[in-house]
C-alpha cells in the first residue's frame, strides 16, 4: 500500500490549468467532516471538450501514466486520459503522476445519470484549500457512492457520514 496522498500538489496543478471538476471519493469524506487519509485524489471532470483539452494537458504535464498498465507499451494502450479525445469517451482512468495519483472518473456506481458531472453539480459543495478553489460533491452523492460501492473502507465512510 502506497503512502497517504497530500493532495495539494494535485490540486494547486488542476487550478493552474483551469480545469473544472468536482472532488468525490475519500477527500470528499474529509470535506464532509470525517478526516482520514487516502492514496489518491478522485475526481469527475466537466466533460465539455475545452476542460477535456485542459484536463488532458494538465496530465501531459504532471507526467501521468496510467497506473495499473504502467509496464506496458503506450502502442499496446490505444486510450489515454492525456487526450481529449479519449477523456471524451467517457471511462476512468486510474493515474500515476509527478504530483501523486489520480483517478478521472466519469462514471461511478450508484450514481445513475448520462451525465455524471452535471449531476453531482447541481448539489456540489464550493469551498478553497489554502486558497485553491474545490468544488466537493453534495453528501448525498456521496453516500450513495460510498454504498453502492460496498468495499471495508467505503462501508466504514458510510457510517460515519450517515451520522450526519
Amino acid at each position: 500500500m502506497s503512502d497517504a496522498l497530500d493532495p495539494l500538489p494535485l490540486l494547486r496543478h488542476l487550478g493552474e490549468h483551469r480545469v473544472d471538476y468536482i472532488v468525490i471519493g475519500g477527500f470528499a469524506v474529509n470535506a464532509h467532516g470525517h478526516v482520514r487519509s487516502s492514496n489518491d485524489l478522485d475526481v469527475v471532470p466537466n466533460p465539455s471538450r475545452e476542460n477535456l483539452e485542459r484536463l488532458a494537458r494538465a496530465l501531459r504535464d504532471a507526467h501521468s501514466v496510467d497506473a495499473e498498465v504502467s509496464d506496458f507499451d503506450a502502442a499496446e494502450l490505444p486510450r489515454s486520459a492525456t487526450r481529449a479525445e479519449d477523456l471524451e469517451q467517457g471511462g476512468n482512468f486510474r493515474l500515476t503522476t509527478d504530483l501523486g495519483d489520480l483517478d478521472i472518473m466519469q462514471w461511478v456506481s450508484g450514481i445513475e445519470a448520462d451525465d455524471l458531472y452535471a449531476e453531482l453539480d447541481r448539489q456540489a459543495l464550493e469551498g478553497n484549500v489554502e486558497g485553491i478553489p474545490v468544488r466537493v460533491c453534495g453528501l448525498d452523492h456521496l453516500r450513495s457512492m460510498k454504498r453502492a460501492a460496498g468495499r471495508p473502507q467505503d462501508l466504514e465512510d458510510l457510517k460515519r457520514l450517515e451520522s450526519d
